[in-house]
């Protein structure tokens, strides 16, 4: 009786050993998760970022969105499209106030994506909601129509990729699906957007005679502290031209790493505190700085172990 009771207990042992073993694996699966789109940048991205609150554990991993593939006949549950299936809860909540919106306009436009594990790739899929939507209901398939795909078949993208798009004519608050369905797996990536439309798209050829120069003081809006600024978008200055390199809101240009000088003399810059050496054992938040092999960092969110050389949390300062 003693020995039944032994192997009874070894197979009990043996069971649990192996489902902690595949609980590992589906474990490994959403953490290991690689991408999210940079710009415009994502509802995910926005709350790494601490522009968006409230948002729970996604702060840390925006590119963790993975969910199951072939969207839309499969995949996701309506109602946690935001979430990729519940991976973020929090990024499920909808309504017309809830998010942050970044300005767009209909048209042509280049979507980025930011990858941390280049994913043997089928396609990536955009999507925007529809003409009438409801933006207090919780997001389902049938408020999106499909705009733009590309197809990769089969091959690896580039840590940024991008893909050219024509934006459908929109105006007001809308949200943009960028979906990726990768070929090694099962699963997708899933990433919204939250966009507010001036509605005052013209599709112009941008090289007719008579537009703005984009270098010239006079042409470009003057900065605004209270306005949000995208990758690429140009302000003047104190009379020169500078350009956002990422997602901007009061930093003074001239004074800020986010903003690139594209005419005129750049102003003397401040001399830079001195910052430590970066450590694999330190945890680091939105903003701090380190020194690593000679060169200045600013992590753009949480982290911790990420080598600033090679990790897209890290952004050069000097």
């Amino acid at each position: 009786m003693s020995v039944k009771m032994n192997n009874l207990s070894y197979l009990k042992v043996g069971l649990m050993v192996v489902g902690l073993f595949f609980m590992s694996l589906a474990f490994t699966t959403i953490v290991s998760a690689h991408g999210y789109v940079s710009n415009p940048e994502s509802r995910a991205l926005l709350c790494a970022d601490g522009v968006n609150v409230d948002c729970g554990a996604v702060v840390y991993e925006p590119q963790s969105l993975e969910g199951p593939g072939n969207f839309p006949e499969a995949g996701v549950p309506d109602g946690q499209i935001a979430s990729a299936g519940g991976v973020f809860p929090k990024l499920d909540e909808q309504s017309e106030t809830r998010w942050t919106k970044v300005p767009m306009s209909s048209g042509a436009f280049t979507f980025e994506w930011t990858l941390t594990a280049a994913h043997a790739s089928y396609n990536w899929d955009y999507y925007i909601t529809k003409e009438g939507w409801d933006p207090n209901s919780p997001l389902e398939r049938s408020d999106f129509e499909l705009f733009c795909t590309h197809n990769d078949n089969g091959q690896r993208p580039d840590f940024t990729t991008t893909h050219d798009c024509e934006i459908p004519q929109r105006s007001g608050y809308h949200v943009i699906l960028a979906y990726w369905e990768v070929a090694d797996t099962a699963n997708g990536f899933y990433q919204v957007i939250d966009a507010n439309f001036d509605g005052e798209f013209e599709p112009g050829d941008p090289g007719e005679p008579g537009e703005p120069d984009p270098e010239d003081p006079g042409d470009t809006p003057e900065w605004d502290p209270n306005a949000v600024y995208l990758n690429g978008d140009r302000v003047s200055y104190n009379g020169n031209v500078y350009q956002a390199k990422w997602w901007t809101q009061g930093d003074t240009p001239g004074e800020s790493d986010v903003w690139e000088l594209v005419n005129g003399d750049a102003p003397e810059t401040p001399e830079q505190p001195e910052a430590p050496e970066w450590s694999s054992t330190t945890a680091y938040n939105g903003g701090d700085r380190v020194t690593y092999q000679g060169v200045l960092y600013e992590a753009l969110w949480w982290t911790q172990g990420e080598t600033p050389d090679t990790s897209s949390v890290w952004v050069v300062v000097n």
